[in-house]
């Protein structure tokens, strides 16, 4: 037996062989990479795809928004009992506004800050404001149905912006007091003053008395669900809202103290 074969059967050859470390001497054949490197690369290639996908889908709805003519909407102007929030009291559009849309005034159609608040408010199941701006109200009113579906959505925030550009806030605000429903077949805020309560919201008509800060209220409070909300017959869910809405308006120094509890005093009678 060879010296080398004698060295490698010994105790102590066999000790040191036992106590080195064992390593796995497989290796994965060239060309091949690793499954988790191509998983994430078919996880990158799905993701652009769909990326330049919902791109392409972006432009396509901004075209077709920029084709609305935003000019059409002055046709509510002719509307017989048409009246611009200009001869208002303030006290009715802060009573649209702080329900509605409270930054309105300081938004350019669509309302990061007020669509997180409203979500965080459904969620806490205090939902009091929509999510949706008094302009993007505007818009769906005027071009869209009230289907709810996210292309309609992402159509009605282009158009908006575009209404945006194309009036001032209180042309904007005119418009969407002129072209909603308030219940009973009233789609403009005058006509649904005068039925509800023989009132006008027109400052410059001295035939009838000036509509009240609680009516406003109470309108404002209707057009969220208007066939649901019966003037004649509040219920307490109506009653609370019309409250809700009284002390935001107060907060947001529409009205003052004084005529906010002469109109929870008089809320109290119905």
């Amino acid at each position: 037996m060879k010296r080398s074969q004698r060295y490698n059967n010994s105790p102590e050859s066999y000790s040191h062989h036992q106590n080195e470390p064992h390593y796995n001497t497989y290796y994965r054949p060239v060309g091949k990479p690793p499954k988790k490197k191509k998983s994430k690369r078919i996880f990158l290639r799905i993701f652009i795809i769909l990326a330049i996908l919902f791109a392409l889908f972006t432009g396509l709805m901004y075209f077709l928004s920029s084709r609305a003519n935003v000019e059409a909407l002055q046709t509510i102007e002719n509307k017989s009992s048409y009246v611009p929030v200009d001869n208002m009291p303030d006290y009715v559009k802060g009573a649209f506004i702080s329900m509605e849309d409270e930054r309105f005034y300081k938004h350019h159609g669509f309302d990061v800050k007020g669509t997180v608040r409203a979500i965080f408010s459904t969620i806490g199941e205090h939902d009091v404001q929509g999510g949706s701006t008094i302009t993007q109200q505007t818009v769906k009113n005027y071009y869209y149905s009230n289907e709810r579906s996210f292309t309609r959505k992402l159509k009605e925030l282009f158009v908006a912006h575009k209404v945006e550009q194309e009036y001032n806030k209180n042309q904007i605000l005119s418009f969407y007091l002129n072209n909603i429903y308030y219940g009973s077949d009233q789609y403009t805020i005058e006509s649904a003053a005068n039925y509800y309560f023989g009132t006008t919201t027109n400052q410059n008509n001295s035939s009838m008395s000036q509509i009240t800060v609680l009516q406003s209220a109470i309108l404002a409070s209707k057009v969220n669900a208007p066939s649901v909300y019966d003037i004649n017959n509040m219920s307490d869910n109506f009653k609370n809202r019309i409250k809700t809405n009284l002390e935001k308006m107060k907060q947001q120094d529409y009205i003052n103290d004084s005529q906010y509890q002469e109109a929870l005093s008089q809320l109290n009678n119905y």
